[in-house]
């Protein structure tokens, strides 16, 4: 049997901590910008199938809009209306219907504006204007 004491392992140094953990922190901050990374390429793809699915719903609600058209001017000739008749209601109809939208996008349009941030501005730079010598 050995009688010599244990000593415990001494700590190391400093400088060797600080190393260590700025390359621990550099690797964090690696997986940190590898998984934006692939979650913004996830996401890119995301919006591309999204994008894409979009023109195509837009072009079958298109033509079957157009088929709405025709089947409303085919009975409406059959009615005894003449083509030219006919077609200028369509086009009213569309007309009509575009500007009635265009009507409600322009309602809409006030809420992107931003209006509390820009009360807020406007309140601020006002508060600022009498405080000027």
């Amino acid at each position: 049997m050995d009688s010599t004491p244990v000593v415990p392992p001494s700590p190391p140094p400093l400088t060797r901590r600080i190393v260590t953990l700025l390359g621990d922190a550099r690797e964090l901050l690696c997986d940190h910008l590898e998984l934006a990374a692939l979650e913004a390429r996830r996401a890119g793809a995301g919006l591309v199938r999204t994008l894409c699915a979009a023109v195509v719903i837009s072009l079958l609600a298109v033509t079957a809009w157009l088929a709405l058209i025709a089947a409303a001017i085919v009975w409406v000739t059959d009615a005894g209306v003449g083509w030219g008749g006919a077609l200028a209601c369509a086009a009213l109809a569309n007309l009509v219907l575009a500007a009635g939208i265009a009507w409600w996008l322009r309602i809409q349009a006030r809420d992107l504006l931003f209006a509390a941030t820009l009360r807020h501005l406007r309140r601020t730079a006002g508060a600022g204007d009498g405080d000027a010598p």
